[in-house]
């Protein structure tokens, strides 16, 4: 399992659900709230892209929040 977490006082909720949407097909993908931030956890990560993917994600969402 990895585990990303994003401040909500700089990530917005929903980027972070189209990000989740985006990137659905390469793992198992959970959001949860944890006082001020967002969890986000992957499990089952498809092996080409285990190294990659949580940096890919947070990239890919700080790009949305650009």
């Amino acid at each position: 399992m990895t585990k990303i977490r994003f401040n909500q006082q700089i990530y917005q909720k929903e980027l972070i659900k189209q990000t989740v949407e985006q990137f659905k097909n390469l793992a198992d993908i959970k959001l949860t709230e944890s006082g001020d931030y967002l969890d986000v956890e992957f499990t089952n990560i498809d092996s080409e892209v285990a190294n990659i993917l949580p940096d890919e994600f947070a990239n890919y969402a700080l790009g949305l929040h650009g």
